[in-house]
């Protein structure tokens, strides 16, 4: 059998294969279904590009789509435009689609603190996962690691230290990432390519020793090998397999307990005596699951996460948060531990769908006046407050609170900060971001929905009441209220 029907005979059934297990946890397609297509992360290097033939070849045989995804990262000048091109001319060639992005990492991670690897790291995560969100029939993106890049891997992660978890090594799926070629090694790709006469872009960083991956690549390796032997390439996959089958026993029992808990409670959420209860591994394992499964976090949490989060947790009070990874934090929301996702920076304003109204007061409005614990008069759209037209200050404004609001609750003389408020109202942590206030020139005068300030207290000498009305847009009876203080 010739190099590069063998190199075929294992990529493409591992395609298909993986393929199918990420669409078992969407769509359930199968392969021929037309929506078990691969996009290929392009670099130009001989993995990729074999990869992006394998994928091709699949394509010829069962009808599914290919498309591939080059970053170019401004890094290495004329190089980097020359590999560029390269992945386009290829991609003409076999009638690939190619989804291109230019974006320096340099920026990106001087602002977020992290390295430049990790930038760069993040820039092509987030340009991928760009391509599939646009691209329904692609039911996974390819990368090119293969068996050296994972003898690699985990010698790497041996000394610096890495738990079961980590030394598992790549996994061949990885949310919406497979890696079917960890079935083959640099040697069959190379000669899988020669013989199809296909050349490809060397990267001198991966060749030169200049990274850690290519010392150990270059360095470390040959000596290890002339001490042990060739037990050198196949016993760390070996240690990887017997833990990944620990680990699996594991994940099985974590599984297990996240099932009944869910089907006790919010399923967005995990239960904090559960969790400071139960063995630190296996608590481990059901937030990597929670996050994973329920919360659609792709990057895996690092052992330093995990023991910061549990050891934060038990001394940790409502409203305290601790960050993990990508911009997710994790909240105590009184009883509960709630995933709170990245802020998205161009975030609607919650006032956006809210209007606010001012008109005189009622007869009626001045007797019974709204209840101070905010009940909505006609809705849940729609709240009311009735107070001594002299109490206002200036025009009333409608914003969102913000962390260092106070305000003289009804019955209270003292100032108190709205973040205890909304804590004391028990107001889940998910819902906070969406409370708003009303404010005058004096400050903050109505947590809309949950209390008034002292000030706005109704007296028997009240000579002149005016009434605000907070609606959701589109509320019935909206209209024809100015926006305006009356004249007084």
């Amino acid at each position: 059998m010739s190099n590069r029907d063998t190199f075929l005979g294992k990529v493409i059934p591992e395609l298909d294969r993986l393929l199918t297990l990420v669409a078992a946890v969407g769509t359930g397609a199968r392969p021929g279904s037309g929506r078990l297509g691969v996009l290929v992360a392009l670099s130009g290097g001989a993995d990729s590009v074999a990869l992006l033939l394998a994928a091709v070849a699949r394509r010829a045989r069962v009808g599914e789509p290919v498309a591939a995804a080059h970053v170019n990262h401004l890094l290495r000048g004329d190089q980097a435009d020359r590999d560029e091109a390269f992945c386009d001319e290829i991609c003409r060639r076999l009638d690939v689609p190619l989804h291109v992005h230019r974006e320096d990492p340099r920026g990106p991670g001087v602002r977020d603190g992290a390295g430049l690897e990790e930038a760069a790291r993040r820039l092509r995560r987030g340009h991928l996962a760009s391509v599939l969100d646009a691209q329904p029939r692609l039911a996974a993106c390819a990368t090119g690691h293969h068996r050296d890049d994972q003898l690699e891997t985990l010698v790497m992660r041996f000394f610096r230290g890495a738990g079961a978890e980590g030394m598992r090594g790549i996994r061949p799926v990885a949310g919406r990432t497979i890696h079917p070629l960890l079935v083959t090694d640099r040697a069959e790709i190379e000669a899988f390519l020669a013989e199809s006469g296909q050349a490809w872009r060397g990267d001198p960083t991966n060749e030169d020793g200049s990274n850690a991956r290519g010392r150990v690549r270059h360095e470390l390796l040959p000596v290890a090998r002339a001490i042990f032997g060739e037990s050198v390439t196949t016993a760390p996959l070996r240690l990887a397999q017997l833990l990944d089958d620990d680990v699996a026993e594991l994940e099985k029992a974590a599984g297990g307990l996240l099932d009944g808990i869910l089907a006790k409670g919010d399923g967005d959420s995990l239960p904090v005596d559960v969790l400071t209860e139960m063995s630190q591994p296996l608590a481990s394992r059901l937030v990597r699951m929670h996050l994973r499964e329920r919360c659609g976090v792709e990057t895996d949490l690092e052992r330093a996460h995990v023991v910061r989060l549990l050891d934060w947790l038990p001394e940790s009070r409502s409203g305290s948060c601790v960050d993990l990874i990508d911009g997710w934090r994790a909240c105590r929301d009184f009883d509960r531990l709630v995933f709170v996702p990245p802020r998205i920076v161009d975030e609607i304003s919650p006032t956006a769908a809210l209007s606010l109204s001012v008109r005189r007061a009622t007869a009626e409005e001045i007797a019974r006046p709204a209840p101070e614990l905010g009940s909505p008069v006609s809705g849940p759209h729609e709240w009311r407050l009735t107070l001594p037209d002299e109490a206002l200050r200036g025009e009333p404004r409608l914003r969102g609170w913000r962390p260092g609001d106070r305000i003289v609750p009804f019955g209270m003389h003292g100032h108190k900060k709205v973040s205890d408020l909304l804590r004391e109202f028990e107001v889940p942590i998910r819902a906070r971001r969406d409370v708003v206030l009303v404010e005058d020139d004096e400050g903050p005068l109505w947590l809309v929905g949950l209390v008034r300030a002292e000030r706005t207290r109704l007296l028997p000498s009240t000579a002149a009441a005016v009434t605000l009305l907070v609606r959701g847009i589109g509320a019935a009876g909206a209209r024809g209220e100015s926006n305006r203080s009356p004249s007084r």
